[in-house]
């Protein structure tokens, strides 16, 4: 070997172990004895070209927390029910401009006004469930995993009823936008109404199981929680407590998805290489929604001002093209980026009320590209 190679060669090792040790030291005041923890990571070029895994899954057993530990992703589960429609869409079952009332001829009138494409992009109109169902979510809303049920359980057929029963919208379909969870729980009701399947076995079928997400599942009213799911915690009082369940826990569409480090490392691969649907269809997802005049719809949901495609963020950062979206739910925080320019993925994961996941994912893509 040419000097010149082997000096090269010398260089990257020297860069690797640099930025590796960059890493780390990123994550390290997240590491605590005794403590719910953290996956991230970071793909290039088809591959995991760092990850970390620490922390308990269960602070009462010590199970420890893996690569293939799953958490709940929260609203990272819309990434998946975009998929779904997208696929649909594909086998001639649906199509982006059909209208609500099509499929959810329960509603008002003004189901007819409201396209599919309004649902994914946000801009929909519909009011917000949460607000409708559960009113203001207290402190004893979100409690242990060990301790009993709550009396009602929600789920997301009651939300579909629940919305349908609203005599108008928050706003004209199309004017503008605001981040709808009712949105996304409408379409996982559409995608089960036209597919004639659950939602989670229509997105095990054609998507977990194709692409060998084999951790990869969906919570819903069966509460079939995954094996291997690591329970959610917050800090009070200086102690760490288990808020892993809600009544909420069972509805979907809008998240509902249990996944892992290393099964969305394959999903983020399956993106890279189109195997879902056609590049031309997913690029949608990618594409920024517009208003009914042509506006494309902007919003500022993370410090950066972004917009929004089929279950994806997308914005731009220092000329460069980037899709994102994060996750939000009892004592999960997840979030992914994708910048496929550079062919670079940043992952994290976590089962704490830790709200510096989006900041951690956005600083392993930066010290990745020094």
């Amino acid at each position: 070997m040419k000097l010149a190679a082997v000096f090269a060669l010398v260089v990257l090792g020297i860069q690797a172990q640099t930025i590796n040790a960059r890493m780390e030291a990123l994550v390290a005041p997240y590491r605590e004895a005794n403590a719910p923890g953290m996956v991230a990571v970071l793909v290039r070029e088809g591959r995991i070209n760092w990850q970390t895994a620490f922390g308990l899954a269960d602070l009462e057993t010590h199970r420890p927390i893996t690569p293939d530990t799953q958490f709940e992703l929260a609203s990272m589960t819309k990434q998946f029910t975009a998929m779904a429609i997208m696929i649909l869409s594909e086998q001639g079952k649906l199509k982006f401009d059909d209208t609500l009332d099509k499929y959810c001829p329960e509603f008002p009138v003004y189901a007819r006004t409201i396209y599919i494409r309004d649902l994914l992009h946000h801009v929909s109109g519909l009011p917000d469930y949460e607000e409708l169902m559960v009113g203001k979510l207290g402190d004893n809303f979100f409690r242990s995993s060990k301790g009993p049920p709550a009396a009602h359980e929600f789920t997301s057929a009651e939300v579909l009823k629940t919305l349908s029963r609203q005599p108008k919208l928050k706003f004209a379909p199309g004017s503008g936008f605001e981040y709808s969870n009712s949105g996304y729980e409408v379409l996982g009701q559409i995608i089960e109404r036209v597919s004639g399947k659950r939602y989670a076995e229509f997105l095990k079928e054609k998507i977990f199981d194709p692409l060998g997400m084999h951790d990869t599942l969906v919570l819903d009213e069966r509460k079939h929680s995954g094996p291997h799911l690591a329970l959610a915690y917050r800090k009070r009082n200086g102690q760490w407590e288990d808020i892993t369940y809600s009544p909420e826990n069972y509805e979907y569409g809008d998240g509902g998805v249990e996944s892992t480090g290393n099964d969305l490392f394959k999903w983020d691969q399956a993106l890279s290489a189109g195997k879902l649907v056609r590049h031309a269809t997913l690029d949608l997802a990618f594409t920024p929604g517009r208003t009914t005049n042509g506006k494309v719809i902007e919003t500022h949901f993370f410090e950066h001002p972004s917009a929004y495609g089929f279950g994806w963020f997308v914005s731009s950062e220092h000329d460069t093209v980037v899709f994102e979206h994060g996750g939000d739910w009892s004592g999960y925080r997840t979030h992914i980026i994708r910048v496929p320019s550079r062919q670079v993925t940043a992952i994290v994961l976590t089962n704490s009320s830790n709200n510096d996941v989006a900041r951690i994912a956005h600083r392993i893509l930066e010290i990745a590209g020094t």
